[in-house]
């Protein structure tokens, strides 16, 4: 078929579209994305240009992708190609394997997904953006569970689109624990590529770091994300798929399960997916944009680096006590009934819990976003405020915190029967108190794993008898059950308020 032609070299500067939105049946709610256009795009050129969906869109920026989208244009090294950046939802439950959820339950939603994809942005894309249809030119991609759920995607969905990304995937995901009798046979997608059948053109591009973690479950020396990429490459090996010509396998030495590393080995995948050229022939994110591609000026590069000196100690790893892995439990914890908590809850707090979610899977899970996404910044990095008077991130974790610590300890109360009525908690008052600006970065992040530990530890000690139990604060009466929501329904408000008003402000 024809294919829009190379673009003029005086022509090389993307088109970004930004806060679209699609009211999605499938999951439910409403779908914000991007859609990046081409140098030259015509929305009637003679054919579709070739498209790429990409999961945890919400990442364009800080992945510097217009940025690397634009020198590779402008050294033609990529034919014409739309890009719609779908935002995530609720990660752990929307992404994954369509046809199971993993042993604890996440991953609930991932069909939802993928009847989104297939009957809601495809089609959209395809009807707005004169984007292709024809499954050899469409290509999805993703980071960690997106990865996963990219993969899934294309391996079932042949009829949709023929070749995945997959940056640091979780291929880990499993239907047992490790503590539970657990084998290698458990690895879900591993077990979906052994029992299925690879399609006609299917093509697979795949990338882990050496430092993508530090977990070797059967001390072997090479750690599980990249003994789990390796294993299902060997199992699509075994299906015929030839490594070089239909499997791209990327190991970045000192790459990190981070938006730093999956930016910087982007030209890869994007010239594995669009470029003309041979392997050997690919530009680097080096040879395409220098030292200069993330901090934008020597300057800004010198500062960044006064900053890193010294370096902050290294997080500790998740508290293993209260990992979620040692407590099989129900997928589905009901949520609490109208009238067991005050009217703020239901306006700000439970509805930010998914239907049919399990709140302290999705504690355990924004704990680790919160060490990822913010474990990345220097301590100056995060004393900004996205308006004057507002919270810096460092006095909005604490404020977190100290929320968590304050429902915990009511919960705490009323599970015990505790019959007098409980004060209420000014956070305007406590945040000035807290001193957060004064304290280093990691050792506030130590402090939130450790506060999270042991508030998972507390509500998973609880019997259903005792969730139900109400007491009764400054505010009205409250049940177990509704502070076990509010929880991560308020932390979810304040990870939102990062993602939209913070992280953008950031170098």
């Amino acid at each position: 078929m024809n294919q829009p032609a190379f673009l003029p070299t005086q022509n090389t500067a993307v088109t970004v579209v930004r806060r679209l939105r699609l009211a999605s049946r499938a999951l439910r709610r409403t779908v914000r994305f991007d859609v990046v256009l081409p140098p030259g795009y015509d929305a009637a050129a003679p054919a579709p240009y070739p498209v790429l969906y990409l999961n945890d869109g919400q990442d364009l920026r800080r992945l510097h992708l217009p940025a690397t989208l634009n020198a590779l244009y402008r050294h033609q090294a990529v034919r014409p190609f739309v890009l719609v950046a779908i935002q995530a939802g609720v990660r752990v439950q929307e992404y994954g394997t369509a046809a199971y959820a993993d042993y604890l339950g996440r991953g609930s939603r991932a069909k939802h997904y993928t009847e989104f994809l297939l009957t809601e942005m495809l089609p959209y894309a395809q009807a707005r953006y004169h984007v292709s249809a024809n499954p050899t030119e469409v290509v999805v991609a993703g980071f960690s569970l997106s990865g996963l759920a990219a993969f899934d995607f294309v391996w079932h969905h042949p009829e949709a689109a023929l070749r995945a990304g997959a940056f640091s995937g979780s291929f880990w995901w499993r239907r047992r624990a490790l503590d539970q009798g657990y084998t290698d046979a458990d690895r879900l997608m591993h077990l979906l590529v052994r029992e299925g059948q690879p399609a006609p053109g299917q093509q697979f591009w795949l990338q882990t770091g050496t430092l993508d973690e530090t977990n070797d479950r059967n001390n072997n020396g090479i750690i599980d994300a990249i003994e789990d990429t390796l294993d299902l490459v060997a199992e699509l090996k075994r299906h015929g798929l030839h490594p070089n010509r239909d499997v791209r396998y990327v190991e970045v030495v000192d790459g990190r399960h981070n938006q730093a590393t999956w930016g910087r080995i982007l030209p890869d995948f994007l010239q594995w997916a669009f470029g003309p050229a041979e392997v050997g022939e690919w530009l680097t994110s080096e040879e395409l944009l220098g030292s200069r591609r993330v901090w934008g000026s020597p300057s800004r590069l010198a500062r960044h680096r006064r900053r890193l000196r010294p370096q902050p100690p290294t997080l500790p790893p998740y508290p293993e006590a209260a990992s979620l892995a040692d407590f099989p439990m129900q997928p589905n914890i009901p949520r609490p009934q109208p009238g067991q908590y005050p009217a703020y809850f239901d306006a700000s707090y439970i509805p930010r819990v998914p239907v049919g979610a399990n709140p302290l899977v999705q504690m355990e899970q924004q704990l680790r976003e919160v060490q990822q996404v913010v474990g990345q910044l220097t301590d100056e990095q995060a004393l900004t405020n996205y308006d004057p008077g507002k919270w810096s991130i460092k006095e909005m974790l604490l404020h977190v915190l100290d929320s968590e610590r304050v429902f915990a300890y009511r919960a705490l109360c009323f599970a015990r029967g505790e019959q007098q009525t409980l004060p209420g908690f000014d956070q305007d008052a406590y945040a000035p108190e807290a001193g957060a600006n004064n304290r280093p970065l990691a050792d506030i992040l130590s402090e939130y794993a450790a506060v999270r530990s042991a508030t998972l530890a507390l509500f998973r000690s609880f019997t259903p008898a005792q969730l139900d139990r109400v007491g009764f604060t400054a505010s009205g009466p409250v049940s177990v059950r509704a502070l076990l929501f509010a929880i991560p329904g308020h932390e979810a408000h304040h990870l939102h308020i990062l993602r939209e008003r913070y992280l953008p402000l950031l170098p």
